[in-house]
């Protein structure tokens, strides 16, 4: 941590020792004499050190920032306009030495105009001129007063003759933690553009500027304040910005009113469900209550309508029609009858991740959680909020589906990999049924003679596993009697098996036994009480299709949807089933989409308000089963590799992670709301409706415990914003509910969004007491005609209540103005047992 110090200057080096524009040198030597010492100074030339007129400017890069920024959002009408520099000794470093004032005259000086005042520098020779009216020009006398260095040191640093010490180091240094800065002590005034400008302060600097002959003394100021006309003035550096419309971050800040969210009609709407799509019977008049994403804290009622009759009967008629098509399929016996012979019914949310093709039953008994497809299904308010997400998935169709085909394209090929590998699998094993399940063993060992010495057998006499090749090597099988050639020469119906089926006397009753299957039975390897036993049936299962063709594509495809699989399932080579994942945060859709829904009555909400509500768990689980459900089925229309199980969007709010698991592994017992990460739990947020976040769009909320009734001393707990439109903020204080905000007394705290440090005066009206300087009010400093404070003026009042360590007094020097008008970031803090109506 650091401590902010500020400095009336900064000189060092030739400038420091320096009369005017003269220094004079020197040189000390000691001189030792009969053992005697004595000091001896040799006086050198005076030299002529370099002045305002005879530099036309400084480099750019030693801006370090402008306030307020160029470019950015208008700024707050009770600021200063300032100008940092790298070099700390800037402001001081032509000056012509130590004047008759509380700190040294700067040699150039901030100005601010309005657009209205003077028109953009315009090219010049050799810098850009700025044509100015002296009347809105700042006195130069008190340029020494808007003047500073500031320093930043370690907190570890308490005196001020070690802050000054190393403050004087840095500069040497040019430490990026020491810096200049220059204030322009003029008002602004709101609404307007203005061109700030950095100048020089005498008239040698502006006549080099322009490059002319200086007018009278090269020392003189560059204009006299009070003075009429316009002065022309060579332009070093300058920007332009913008004021906002009336109104601080304070006095905005200080607007916003606690309201809660009951009172101000948020939480719930009001729906007719006299005719609700589901019960066929005639109407009856009844209403319900609906709830929304957020709700009032510690609202957890359950369902209640109108006409308890009406409700009773609209479940019961729900559930017969959500039941409709399983009992359909029932009776025709054919669960995997085509939908089309089904009777059309609303969805039953849910079934297609659990599986339940039913709502389930109700309780048995009070105390038993009702299953979350039986609340879902059968409540108008989670039903309303699982179509909310199926509608989001209707009108994003599109943009979905080709963000969800650009996460599938290794897995698109992987399918296209497999389905070629189960059909070559599948032509094959009809091909070994026709030509090769016929084969006895000699011709089958024949037929594998080609890849003998690739085929790895256990059977036969050998003690360890050995080709077939190698088998064939050891047996009694001459050699050569499994080659292609011996095949051809021995195959049936060729002229050597018609001659032996004559036999020696042509009588044709030979019986030949094929010299390779002999050789079998010798080895034992083969039966003839079983001819498929041991080496038959050990070949046919090494050349069976699908376990080769899923090591083949074991090796061509290192997904990890491949590493469940075995060879020895009944379909290995299916397609990889896998869906997308979206992150976005739904509920910023829900919010920007469709607010009322969100959160009910948010339209009536009145500007500079502040509400407090809690997250509704069972909302979100319904609509985010209502939205993969939706998306599943779009999937499969579409022909995406996966199933209907898949939960593709999982993260509603947009804090850190998902917020639900796979909707598939919810247990069908459990409550709605306990699906959550949070299990249930409500978090709390603070909905601000104000032009406090219009104007100042950076603001931010922290949440803090406080200590004693008091925020602490030091804190963050920065909070999750969602911008619902440019005066509406949602804060998301996730995992704080609403006993924990009790029990550890919470604060929430709007703080000002941070700029650079800024220089200036409250606003409004001025306080009844001015406690600290902090309170002090552009009313109790007071302006001159053209809007610059002058310094010879002290404010109205002093504070009651200074700093007991050195308090600043107006007027003494540059640091102590800039103590005085130094602007701390604006906070204002709600208590949370106060808002929940502890």
């Amino acid at each position: 941590m650091t401590t902010r110090w500020f400095f009336s200057s900064a000189q060092v080096g030739a400038s420091a020792a320096a009369r005017g524009r003269s220094l004079d040198t020197s040189v000390t030597f000691m001189r030792e004499m009969d053992g005697r010492r004595e000091p001896v100074t040799a006086v050198g030339p005076r030299l002529s050190l370099v002045g305002p007129g005879d530099v036309i400017g400084f480099d750019r890069a030693m801006v370090l920032r402008e306030e307020p920024p160029p470019g950015a959002a208008p700024a707050a009408e009770n600021i200063l306009a300032s100008i940092e520099f790298a070099h700390a000794d800037l402001p001081w470093l032509l000056s012509p030495g130590p004047a008759q004032t509380p700190s040294p005259q700067p040699w150039i000086v901030l100005v601010v105009l309005a657009e209205d005042e003077a028109e953009p520098p315009r090219e010049g020779n050799p810098l850009p001129v700025l044509t100015a009216p002296v009347v809105a020009l700042p006195p130069l006398a008190d340029r020494w007063a808007w003047a500073h260095v500031e320093a930043r040191l370690d907190d570890r640093v308490t005196r001020i003759d070690d802050a000054r010490r190393l403050a004087a180091l840095g500069t040497r240094q040019h430490s990026a933690e020491v810096i200049a800065r220059l204030l322009c002590p003029r008002k602004l005034k709101p609404d307007r553009g203005w061109i700030a400008a950095v100048v020089p302060a005498t008239e040698a600097g502006r006549a080099a500027g322009l490059n002319i002959a200086p007018v009278g003394s090269p020392t003189a100021d560059a204009w006299t304040a009070g003075g009429g006309g316009a002065v022309e003035l060579p332009v070093y550096h300058w920007w332009r910005f913008l004021t906002g419309k009336e109104g601080t971050f304070e006095e905005l800040a200080r607007r916003l009113d606690f309201r809660p969210a009951e009172e101000a009609g948020l939480g719930t709407r009001t729906v007719d469900v006299s005719r609700p799509g589901l019960v066929e019977q005639e109407s009856r008049p009844a209403t319900v209550t609906l709830d929304g994403a957020l709700r009032v804290p510690g609202a957890t009622a359950p369902e209640v309508w109108s006409d308890t009759a009406a409700q009773e009967s609209f479940k019961a008629s729900a559930r017969i029609r959500l039941d409709d098509p399983a009992r359909r399929r029932a009776e025709i016996g054919d669960p995997e009858a085509d939908p089309d012979t089904i009777a059309v019914a609303p969805p039953l949310y849910g079934s297609d991740h659990t599986g339940q093709q039913t709502v389930p039953l109700d309780r048995e008994r009070p105390e038993e959680p009702e299953s979350w497809m039986t609340t879902l299904n059968l409540e108008v308010r989670r039903r309303v909020a699982a179509a909310l997400g199926a509608r989001y998935v209707q009108l994003e169709q599109e943009f979905l589906m080709a963000r969800a085909w650009e996460q599938v394209g290794e897995i698109r090929q992987a399918n296209r990999l497999l389905a070629v590998a189960e059909l070559a699998a599948a032509t094959a094993e009809q091909a070994q049924r026709k030509h090769l399940d016929p084969l006895n063993a000699a011709d089958l060992v024949v037929a594998m003679a080609p890849a003998s010495t690739r085929m790895r057998l256990s059977a036969g006499r050998l003690d360890t596993s050995a080709t077939l090749a190698t088998l064939l090597a050891a047996s009694p099988v001459p050699t050569g009697a499994a080659s292609s050639s011996f095949a051809r020469l021995t195959r049936r119906g060729g002229a050597l098996a018609r001659r032996a089926a004559r036999g020696p006397n042509g009588t044709g009753n030979v019986s030949a036994v094929p010299v390779i299957t002999q050789g079998l039975l010798e080895m034992g390897v083969v039966s003839e009480e079983a001819p498929d036993a041991g080496l038959p049936g050990e070949v046919r299962a090494l050349i069976t299709p699908f376990p080769l063709q899923w090591r083949r594509m074991v090796d061509r495809i290192p997904i990890e949807a491949m590493a469940g699989r075995s060879e020895t399932e009944a379909r290995p080579l299916r397609p990889i089933m896998a869906h997308p994942t979206f992150s976005v945060p739904i509920a910023t859709e829900l919010l920007a989409r469709w607010p009322e829904w969100a959160v009910p009555g948010i339209g009536a909400l009145p500007m500079d308000t502040v509400t407090l509500l809690e997250t509704n768990p069972e909302f979100v689980a319904a609509l985010l089963v209502g939205l993969n459900r939706e998306f599943n089925r779009e999937l499969l229309w579409r022909e995406f590799p996966t199933d209907q199980r898949g939960t593709s969007f999982a993260r509603f709010w947009p804090s850190a992670g998902a917020d639900v698991d796979e909707i598939a592994r919810w247990p069908l017992d459990a409550p709605l709301g306990d699906q959550l990460r949070a299990g249930g739990e409500s978090s709390l947020a603070l909905l601000v409706r104000g032009e406090l976040l219009r104007r100042f769009p950076g603001t931010a909320l922290l949440a803090v415990p406080g200590e004693g009734g008091k925020l602490p001393a030091t804190f963050g707990g920065a909070t999750t914003a969602i911008a619902l439109d440019e005066s509406t903020v949602l804060y998301l204080l996730d995992g704080v509910d609403r006993q924990q905000a009790l029990d550890e007394d919470w604060f929430f705290v709007f703080r000002e969004p941070m700029r650079g440090t800024q220089f200036g005066f409250d606003s409004g009206e001025p306080a009844p007491t001015l406690e600290t300087w902090a309170d002090l009010t552009w009313e109790d400093v007071g302006v001159d005609a053209s809007g610059f404070i002058r310094v010879a003026r002290p404010p109205t009042r002093t504070p009651s209540r200074p700093s007991p360590d050195d308090p600043p007094a107006w007027g003494r020097d540059a640091a102590d103005m800039a103590r005085i008008a130094f602007q701390q970031p604006f906070q204002m803090a709600f208590r949370a047992a106060a808002m929940l109506g502890d």
